[in-house]
């Protein structure tokens, strides 16, 4: 708590603004988003093992 953000919220944050601005703008691509089954941490890419609790159950969500 204490106003501090850990780098696995700013990363989720951002993939939500990413994800939010691609249905709004409504591209022709789908947006991604890579997530860790275990822990929900979102990934930049399907990177396994996940890099905060080494699961390598990665889920793929595709938003078109």
């Amino acid at each position: 708590m204490g106003g501090r953000e850990s780098r696995s919220d700013t990363t989720t944050r951002s993939a939500i603004r990413k994800a939010f601005s691609a249905i709004f703008r409504r591209s022709d691509e789908p947006t991604v988003i890579e997530e860790c089954r275990r822990c929900g941490t979102t990934l930049e890419s399907t990177i396994s093992p996940c890099p905060s609790c080494g699961c390598r159950d990665i889920v793929e969500y595709r938003i078109e």
